[in-house]
């Protein structure tokens, strides 16, 4: 039995994905994430998840606008 050719891949475009514009619960993780970090150290990441939800739920309708400009 002959041996068997190996498959080729693909060749993917080199042209880079435009990405979407970050999310208002996005750019507000990153403010408040080493703020929340600095208040509690030992938070697991999961945990540094949670509490940002939670201040995230906390705030106003108006609060939220003024990361979802951005």
């Amino acid at each position: 039995m002959p041996p068997k050719a190996k498959a080729t891949k693909a060749k993917k475009d080199a042209k880079p994905k435009s990405k979407k514009p970050l999310s208002g619960f996005m750019l507000f993780s990153k403010e408040m994430r080493p703020k929340v970090k600095a208040e509690d150290p030992d938070l697991t990441f999961g945990g540094i998840g949670k509490r940002l939800g939670e201040l995230w739920r906390g705030l106003s309708d108006g609060e939220k606008a003024k990361y979802a400009k951005k």
